[in-house]
């Protein structure tokens, strides 16, 4: 049994139902332990996301091995992948350790369109591992956004609700942008922004994410920063 899936049309509305490959991984073998939301306010852990999740946990796979495993589904998809196919990494797990993130960064450049995703592990993983990837530093607080900046990733963030007008804001020295699938329903196949956190980093802005759903209370609960 594999600690991770692929699967090259996502059937995910957000993203692009039929236009973005999504991958996921077991949470146990790959996230950082350091994560807030491992016990509480995963996404990945309820809906239709969490049977995934518990069968791929069920793998029991070293986090090493959780990351050769995911570089050769990358590979084997990309030679079947369409052309500027988007990959979205991680709809579940992450890579905690710089090793990992190389290993499957490393795959990633047989893959024949745009790669992002998004990661805990900001603080003790090098930018630099992820190579070309679009990643982002996913920050559990807002007032983290610098850091993450200086670490060499460009923040991302769960807040409580985006402005009304769903502009762009200024909160803790981090320009932010409300993600457009929420406030504008385009999908991430359409709008592109996450394609490249580089050129955000490089205008020290970071992306929001409003919290939904059925983890939303759950999640509002791990917010020590609710703007």
């Amino acid at each position: 049994m594999s600690a991770v899936l692929l699967r090259l049309y996502s059937g995910i509305s957000k993203v692009g139902a039929r236009a973005v490959a999504v991958t996921y991984a077991s949470i146990a073998s790959t996230c950082p332990k350091t994560c807030p939301h491992l016990d509480g306010g995963c996404y990945a852990r309820v809906a239709r996301v969490a049977p995934i999740v518990s069968r791929l946990n069920s793998a029991n796979a070293s986090r090493m091995d959780a990351a050769r495993a995911e570089a050769r589904e990358i590979r084997h998809w990309a030679r079947q992948a369409p052309k500027g196919h988007p990959l979205r990494l991680h709809v579940a797990g992450d890579c905690a350790t710089s090793s990992a993130a190389r290993v499957v960064s490393s795959a990633c450049q047989a893959w024949p369109g745009p790669v992002w995703t998004y990661t805990h592990a900001w603080r003790g993983v090098l930018r630099a591992a992820w190579g070309s990837v679009s990643v982002f530093g996913s920050v559990e607080d807002m007032r983290h956004g610098r850091a993450a900046l200086r670490a060499g990733y460009a923040p991302a963030a769960i807040v409580a609700e985006h402005p009304a007008d769903g502009r762009a804001f200024t909160a803790h020295g981090v320009r932010w942008v409300p993600c457009p699938e929420q406030t504008r329903g385009v999908p991430c196949s359409e709008c592109r922004l996450c394609f490249d956190a580089g050129a955000l980093r490089a205008r020290k802005t970071g992306v929001t994410f409003a919290a939904h759903g059925i983890a939303r209370a759950r999640v509002l609960r791990h917010l020590p920063v609710i703007p």
